[in-house]
């Protein structure tokens, strides 16, 4: 009898180290190699940034990005808490990357201190810290309440068919349909998004993200399917990546073209940290691969960037194909790109938010924004009643005009929309009329002192502590594979929260601490509502499809009983 109650202890010992190991990051696992390598980048970044450019400011930036990356890790690269709250956490990431982690390293390598071009600098390194910190905090409840509502009944979501695999087919016409909406968007009605349009117009804009669904297929494990042939789907791929790059220059949008490249990169970081695709860090294929994809979007994708930029005036009055051909000519210029870029370092401008020279890398790490927002406020000094009345107004614009009307709100819609915070932020601080509509990006630091103080800190994790709730909706935690009950727990993610990761990893910052609650009140149910009709629809349409080809779907069942 003791030795039977002994075995059974020393069993339930071992399941339980089983569990553990699988909880938290083993030595050699990925999660555990990245923390250490990117402990080890920042380290030596950091002491390189404080030999090259030393400065009290410089020095204190780099002291801000340290405590940040250590509460990150502390608090969020955990096999726990990933695996929990994958969707909101891989917010936070995004948040602490852009804003911290790649200006510091960045920065060096284009040969400039991470305070380049500052007139603020400890302002802006303190406030971004202060966010962080709120962001952090409010993660941490939004933890506490969570956990309370993981064991509920099921969603509203799961019945809907969120959960339910979408098929390769599904992701194809899905694909096809974004591209469709993209060339319509940015051919025939480029305004849709700046001046208030129809509902359908609204419903095409929408579909544009659908139009990276293909992308996802080699991460099928992520959303449910477990077996692709990738020999088959990588030439699709190709082919479907070659007629985006072409739409995206017909439009001269950079942004379509490179959320196809960071849609894959961030689905495949995001495989990587929860372990569902394993592979050791550093191996000479890997930095193999790492120095190509550092080539490729420095030099030949950065360069295509600044075409499109060089060229850009000139986008309403040619025709598309003679826009192509300019950019294409544009891009083989390398002296002319060379010049605009200098040309964009020495140049005096009102606002200014030269900070990287790489195009593609200032989408994820320009922080002068930041800077030129809190210049802009510093001149206000006080809290400004005509900026506080435009943000609750730019937050009710978010609501469709019907919803308007029923309820009985006053708001400008139209001249609302039609600028940016950072256009009005400019024009209040005393800069003339002539500034709005030019769609400068402002930061929520600057906007916030000017609108509602330092208040606006709180603001930020009122609505974030909704935003997270609904992100984690898009994922399920059920019992991981082989683990003892209660002690395992892995993520099953609704592909309408992959399709969107592009858009979570870059949701802060946000020009507006009213951003959050204008995803709240809109931008989510938009999402699920956009989602909900586009996968059954699709669903519809690929078993129509499949119809009418018996011969075809045999043949695929066949192949699927014998995988």
């Amino acid at each position: 009898m003791y030795h039977n109650h002994s075995l059974t202890r020393i069993r339930k010992a071992t399941a339980d180290s089983k569990a553990a190991r699988l909880q938290s990051p083993d030595k050699g696992g990925f999660l555990s190699s990245f923390i250490r390598g990117s402990w080890l980048v920042l380290i030596l970044f950091s002491v390189l940034q404080l030999a090259f450019f030393w400065s009290l400011p410089n020095m204190v930036a780099v002291v801000c990005v340290f405590i940040v990356w250590l509460l990150f890790t502390r608090f969020f690269l955990q096999l726990p808490v990933l695996n929990t709250y994958p969707i909101s956490s891989f917010l936070v990431l995004g948040f602490a990357t852009t804003q911290f982690y790649f200006p510091l390293v960045f920065t060096l390598l284009e040969g400039k201190p991470i305070i380049f071009n500052m007139e603020l600098p400890y302002e802006v390194f303190v406030h971004s810290l202060a966010a962080f910190v709120v962001v952090l905090i409010t993660h941490v409840l939004y933890r506490s309440f969570s956990r309370k509502h993981l064991k509920r009944p099921r969603s509203l979501l799961i019945k809907a068919g969120f959960f339910i695999t979408p098929t390769n087919l599904q992701l194809w016409i899905m694909g096809f349909m974004g591209l469709a909406a993209m060339f319509y968007v940015y051919f025939y009605s480029p305004s849709v998004g700046h001046q208030i349009s129809g509902a359908g117009d609204k419903f095409v804009q929408g579909l544009i993200t659908f139009s990276y669904a293909p992308f996802f297929i080699p991460f099928s494990k992520l959303y449910g399917k477990h077996e692709v042939n990738l020999k088959k789907v990588v030439p699709l791929l190709i082919i479907f990546t070659i007629l985006l790059f072409i739409v995206s220059l017909g439009r001269n949008s950079r942004g379509a073209f490179m959320l196809g490249f960071t849609s894959v990169g961030f689905t495949f970081i995001l495989a990587l940290l929860l372990g569902k695709i394993r592979t050791r860090l550093f191996t000479a294929r890997n930095l193999a691969l790492a120095a190509l994809g550092l080539w490729f979007f420095t030099g030949p994708l950065a360069d295509l960037a600044t075409a499109m930029v060089i060229v850009r005036g000139q986008r309403d009055e040619i025709g598309r194909t003679e826009l192509i051909s300019l950019t294409l000519e544009a891009f083989q210029d390398k002296e002319s790109i060379r010049r605009y870029r200098l040309e964009g370092i020495t140049q005096e401008r009102e606002w200014d938010e030269q900070y990287m020279d790489n195009m593609f890398l200032a989408r994820f790490s320009n922080i002068k924004y930041i800077d030129a927002s809190l210049v802009e406020a510093s001149k206000i000094n006080e809290q400004d009643p005509s900026l506080f009345n435009f943000s609750i107004d730019r937050l009710f614009a978010s609501l469709p005009l019907p919803v308007l009307n029923v309820f009985g709100i006053n708001v400008d819609k139209e001249s609302v929309i039609s600028y940016s915070f950072g256009d009005y932020l400019h024009y209040k601080a005393g800069s003339g009329a002539v500034v709005l509509g030019g769609y400068k990006t402002g930061h929520f630091a600057g906007t916030g002192m000017a609108a509602f103080g330092l208040w606006y800190l709180l603001i930020l994790g009122v609505g974030m502590l909704g935003s997270f709730y609904v992100f984690d909706k898009l994922r399920l935690v059920k019992q991981a594979t082989g683990t003892v009950a209660g002690k395992g727990k892995e993520p099953v993610f609704s592909f309408c929260g992959l399709l969107v990761l592009s858009s979570v990893f870059m949701f802060l910052p946000a020009e507006s601490v009213t951003e959050p609650f204008e995803f709240l009140i809109r931008g989510s149910i938009q999402m699920l509502l956009l989602y909900f009709l586009v996968f059954h629809l699709t669903r519809f349409l690929s078993s129509l499809y499949k119809g009418l080809l018996p011969v075809g779907l045999l043949r695929h069942r066949r192949r699927r009983a014998f995988q």
